[in-house]
């Protein structure tokens, strides 16, 4: 998956929830860098390691509630 992040973050983090019927990945920032920041934002490539596959079950998006339509970000 491709997480997003600011130019200034120190990366993204994605959290993970499994459930029998759906998998929801939540995003979040880890620290920041000093200086002065631009506002560009920059796609961050993460892999996600799950207890099983991910099969008939749902992928979510935490913040939206919606579907992931591309797990792989492409």
């Amino acid at each position: 998956m491709i997480a997003q992040r600011g130019a200034c973050d120190m990366g993204p983090a994605v959290g993970v929830l499994e459930t029998d019927d759906s998998v929801v990945l939540s995003a979040s920032i880890t620290g920041h860098l000093g200086g002065i920041c631009t506002s560009e934002m920059l796609g961050v490539p993460r892999t996600v390691t799950l207890k099983r596959p991910l099969g008939d079950r749902i992928l979510l998006d935490a913040f939206t509630g919606r579907p992931v339509t591309s797990p792989s970000g492409g």
